[in-house]
């Protein structure tokens, strides 16, 4: 399949094409320094390859802060993609009940997210703010 075109129109093939979705994926992902890939870049390749031919891996992972601060991004993210699929002609993101909580769950599940309260950046601002003494 990989080798395939991808339509009669392009000489583009499934490699090449899920190569430049991945990129794209890369692209957002190093662009949040608090989102660190679990897999090395190869590895999570294959993940997302996966994810884009296997509709509906059903997740339940949660994570308050990264749901919060980057819902909004991750449907943008997934329109970006999905248009990208569709304008090439090819039904991947198009399949029934797929939503942008699919690509959420995989960020969520292949990433490690350094939100602030694990860092330690608010905490060391309140040890500031208050002095204990010891008698």
């Amino acid at each position: 399949m990989f080798s395939q075109k991808i339509n009669k129109y392009t000489e583009e093939t499934y490699h090449e094409f899920f190569g430049s979705l991945y990129n794209i994926l890369l692209q957002w992902i190093f662009n949040r320094p608090e989102i660190i890939p679990l897999e090395d870049i190869d590895g999570l390749k294959i993940y997302f390859i996966e994810f884009l031919l296997c509709p509906k891996e059903q997740d339940t992972d949660y994570n308050e802060y990264y749901t919060l601060e980057y819902s909004d991004e991750i449907v943008d993210l997934f329109i970006q993609l999905k248009d990208i699929c569709s304008s090439s002609g090819t039904q991947f993101l198009h399949e029934k009940g797929r939503t942008s909580d699919d690509l959420s769950e995989f960020i969520l599940k292949h990433a490690m997210i350094n939100d602030k309260n694990e860092s330690g950046i608010i905490d060391e601002e309140l040890d500031h703010d208050y002095e204990f003494s010891y008698i």
